[in-house]
């Protein structure tokens, strides 16, 4: 903790492959001083800038913070800054600011971005700004050239880790094989098509019991993949026509 980290950090990839979430368990896990702000939730500059502070008020207490802050420009949130850290008594300790959905930054003053790069020169500060986005840090970087941050990229998870994921959340009633066999038929329609953790966990949930219905009929036991495939096949090439639009539920 007492040691600098790198000023910024951006992580990109696609939705749903984890970067906020591994942030999230990462901060908590270690126990580090750390403010998360969701950049779509706080989408202007001001809301933005005071949201950090309050949250900073009570990051290392850990109370809940009610006191409003008034933060209008960069000078002012530089000088809260400062305020804020000496009354955490984290001078000496790195402090991390997790801006997610970052790609909204973009849409806010031009001074926004390259003041959250350099953050620390600005401060004078034990400070580590960490961007989550889902585009490549090109479609970031002003015309103007600013404070190139540490970069990360998140690959989509493979078919064998969406696998191994979506098999944990089987119903108690079925066994863990019979479930995986279900996933297993679902990635194969799907994966081409659509690698979203979370689309994939509405799809799996949303067509198990269709898949179940000859064993809950008594036609077939568990290990009947044929008949089981069969009885499921015209509903998740319907199901694939609407992939994201949610009309099949």
């Amino acid at each position: 903790r007492q040691q600098f980290s790198f000023p910024s950090i951006f992580i990109y990839g696609h939705t749903s492959s984890g970067k906020t979430y591994v942030m999230k368990t990462l901060l908590t896990t270690l126990q580090l001083p750390h403010v998360f702000v969701n950049c779509v939730e706080y989408f202007t500059s001001r809301l933005l800038l005071e949201e950090i502070l309050i949250q900073l008020q009570s990051c290392s207490s850990g109370t809940e913070q009610t006191s409003p802050v008034h933060c209008d420009t960069l000078n002012d949130f530089v000088r809260l800054f400062k305020q804020a850290v000496a009354s955490q008594e984290l001078e000496d300790q790195t402090l991390y600011i997790v801006l997610d959905r970052a790609e909204q930054l973009r849409e806010m003053e031009a001074n926004i971005l390259p003041a959250f790069l350099r953050l620390q020169e600005l401060t004078d500060r034990n400070v580590t700004v960490i961007l989550l986005s889902e585009i490549v840090w090109e479609l970031f970087r002003p015309n103007t050239g600013c404070f190139e941050p540490f970069t990360m990229y998140f690959p989509d998870y493979s078919i064998g880790h969406l696998q191994k994921i979506l098999s944990q959340n089987h119903p108690p009633e079925y066994s863990a094989d019979f479930y995986a066999a279900y996933i297993n038929i679902l990635l194969g329609v799907f994966y081409m098509v659509c690698r979203d953790l979370k689309e994939l966990r509405h799809l799996a949930a949303l067509n198990f019991a269709k898949y179940c219905e000859p064993v809950v009929r008594g036609e077939a036991n568990e290990r009947d993949t044929r008949k089981l495939w069969k009885n499921i096949e015209p509903h998740l090439k319907k199901a694939m026509q609407t992939v994201y639009l949610r009309e099949i539920s």
